[in-house]
């Protein structure tokens, strides 16, 4: 009687695990499937996301060489004012970091031979940046004002030996401060022809400074652009992912994206060029392709668990 008891039991736990509550979706599998490398999502997601979608296509790379350096004063954009005739100084109407325009009068002296009085205009428009005269003194050939015109000013750049070859008169450059907040452009106007003791080159970007933005000392970091190069093809360099070991752009169609693994060439630092794995006018996401990749490994790991 017990076995036959015992005998029930097992028989009916057999068909339990083979009903259906036990039975594995194959449409979750496949949903959750751990090594998927695609995504669809609603277009409302789609939307949420904020995707930015471009086609690839040709780009010219533009390369650049970073150099740092400071900001110096023009030298042809200062002048230093004297006497015209020796005599004492009456009056000194300017100060050290005062405005001045063109033709403004600066200093009045007595002339020590006619005992007249005579005046010392600003031949430029400017600022003072120096001054050696003080009413009572006695004024003979020495430099009593200089005046200096900051509109414009350069940029001294220092070059490393394995960057200098690289470098020539009319390339075209960037200049941001420090802080990035400011920027301005220019060209390389001079290369010194010898190297300084520490065996770095001088270079010079003139840049204007209309706003004086740019005042004399200030270390700067400049993009010098020193080469072209037209490719084919080339992605965003924001859209790279890298994605189970590959570097990959997530192709769109329709509602579904897709990693397309790459084989990329040069860099430019915002663009990448592309050798294999991609076709011309293929839409790529350009921005917050990111999201595309965790989605995908969350269902990986949901999966998984």
């Amino acid at each position: 009687m017990k076995f036959k008891y015992y005998l029930v039991l097992v028989l009916c736990l057999l068909g339990t695990l083979n009903s259906p509550a036990f039975a594995v979706s194959e449409d979750d599998h496949e949903h959750h499937d751990e090594e998927s490398s695609s995504t669809t999502l609603t277009p409302a997601a789609i939307a949420d996301a904020n995707f930015k979608i471009e086609p690839v296509g040709a780009k010219s790379l533009q390369f650049t060489q970073t150099l740092f350096g400071v900001i110096a004063p023009v030298n042809s954009y200062q002048v230093a004012i004297s006497a015209t005739y020796p005599g004492q100084v009456t009056d000194v109407r300017v100060n050290i970091g005062d405005k001045v325009q063109q033709g403004e009068t600066l200093i009045t002296i007595r002339n020590a031979a006619s005992g007249r009085e005579y005046s010392l205009t600003s031949p430029i428009s400017g600022e003072v940046t120096f001054r050696e005269a003080n009413r009572g003194e006695f004024a003979q050939h020495q430099t009593l004002l200089k005046i200096t015109d900051f509109s414009e000013v350069w940029v001294e750049l220092s070059a490393f030996p394995e960057g200098i070859e690289a470098l020539q008169k009319g390339q075209q450059a960037r200049v941001y401060d420090l802080h990035k907040h400011e920027h301005a452009s220019g060209q390389i106007s001079y290369i010194a022809p010898q190297m300084t003791g520490g065996h770095i080159a001088r270079a010079r970007v003139q840049i204007a400074n209309p706003q004086g933005h740019w005042r004399p000392g200030m270390h700067v970091k400049t993009d010098v652009f020193s080469d072209t190069k037209e490719v084919a093809l080339a992605v965003a360099r924001d859209a790279l992912q890298t994605f189970r070991g590959d570097t990959v752009v997530f192709v769109q169609e329709g509602n579904t994206f897709t990693a397309r693994p790459l084989e990329l060439g040069r860099d430019d630092g915002e663009f990448v060029e592309v050798l294999s794995g991609i076709e011309a006018d293929t839409p790529y996401v350009t921005h917050n392709s990111f999201l595309l990749k965790a989605d995908i490994l969350k269902a990986g790991a949901g999966h998984h668990h």
